[in-house]
């Protein structure tokens, strides 16, 4: 029977993430030996299998149950006015997602509205049939949000604070490397090696969108350079990476790590020409050994037609030579400067333990020559 729910205010919602919060950052420690169980929950929800959205949930679930009872609130009843019990999960997700970003807490995912993502898309109410897209995830997901429901106040906050102290980012190692003089062949000699390492390593794309990232800063540095998350069903913005200014993007860039055709090129001029963009750098880092694949004639005429500069690379290398070769600094500081930016932007985009470390072993190689 519908009712007209539960009011939770902003100035209550925020009270409880900045109590959670302060509890992670005091006894986050206390809290992971205190609860076990949950902190294999909260490392299964946050792992690379599992839906990006679901961990967002579940911290707005947590945040529900941390300021209602059972008597007052059903944390699987997510829109306010269906029951007498229900709530706006949606009110709280739009606070939790900020307030996490500012906090350095990794939700694995920035949209505020992460209730509008399937399979909570218009749902009332959490149910074991909501989705049968990855059902074993689902699964455990479901577990966990039931678990939650049967949690008292106090319990949810300390699991929630312990969600929060788990997923705080940790600071990015910075790498430096000191390079002597050189020239641009001993140089062109290490973008080589960074060329093959992204040849022979992909993780779903992300190495090449952290290669093209890079090499894209070296001209127009970090702050103007934008990577997003290719892997991320919340990211609608064209292209894998943007150079930015104070107007916003310039230059749009598609990057992929697999064998591309023509009509993936006009695809993406067409979001882009959509969304009002005129500069397209498109890398199809794996088409190197298939160069008839695209109907080079055909996108210069649709360039022309549509009045866009339109620039595609078939291979890591030939991006480095479009763009290194133009970046301020002497050949050893552009080294130096790539060997510790791929570095920050791997991390940035979350590629595999292994790969990172496989990157890490080729730099201690190529400095200690």
């Amino acid at each position: 029977m519908a009712g007209d729910g539960v009011t939770l205010s902003e100035e209550e919602i925020r009270g409880a993430l900045s109590s959670a919060d302060l509890l992670a950052r005091t006894i986050g420690e206390e809290l992971r030996a205190r609860y076990p169980k949950w902190v294999e929950d909260i490392a299964y929800l946050s792992g690379r299998d599992c839906p990006k959205t679901y961990l967002p949930v579940a911290a707005i679930l947590l945040t529900a149950r941390s300021m209602r009872g059972h008597e007052e609130l059903d944390v699987l009843d997510i829109q306010q006015q269906t029951s007498a019990v229900g709530y706006s999960a949606s009110s709280i997700g739009r606070l939790v997602i900020p307030f996490a970003t500012e906090q350095g807490i990794d939700l694995r995912s920035k949209s505020s509205q992460v209730l509008n993502n399937q399979p909570f898309t218009f749902k009332k109410r959490i149910t074991p049939g909501m989705t049968d897209r990855k059902p074993v995830q689902f699964a455990r997901f479901y577990e966990v949000a039931t678990s939650v429901n049967e949690l008292t106040r106090e319990e949810a906050q300390e699991i929630l604070a312990l969600l929060f102290h788990l997923n705080r980012a940790k600071p990015i190692e910075t790498a430096v490397f000191e390079v002597s003089q050189m020239g641009w062949d001993e140089a062109m000699s290490y973008f080589a090696a960074w060329e093959g390492f992204t040849d022979g390593n992909s993780d779903n794309g992300k190495v090449g969108l952290a290669f093209t990232a890079s090499v894209l800063e070296l001209l127009y540095g970090e702050s103007t350079v934008v990577m997003g998350k290719n892997w991320d069903p919340d990211v609608t913005t064209p292209g894998d990476v943007q150079v930015v200014d104070d107007s916003g993007p310039w230059l749009w860039t598609e990057v992929k790590q697999k064998v591309i055709t023509t009509g993936d090129v006009q695809a993406f001029v067409g979001k882009v020409l959509a969304v009002g963009g005129s500069r397209i750098l498109y890398c199809a880092l794996a088409n190197a050994n298939y160069r008839n694949n695209l109907d080079h004639v055909k996108l210069r005429k649709l360039a022309t037609k549509e009045s866009l500069e339109l620039t595609i690379v078939e291979s890591p290398g030939e991006l480095t030579n479009l763009l290194v070769l133009r970046s301020p600094g002497q050949p050893g500081e552009l080294v130096a400067r790539m060997a510790e930016v791929l570095t920050r932007r791997l991390v940035e985009a979350d590629v595999a333990p292994d790969i990172l470390e496989k990157f890490k072993d080729l730099n201690a190689q190529l400095f200690e020559r």
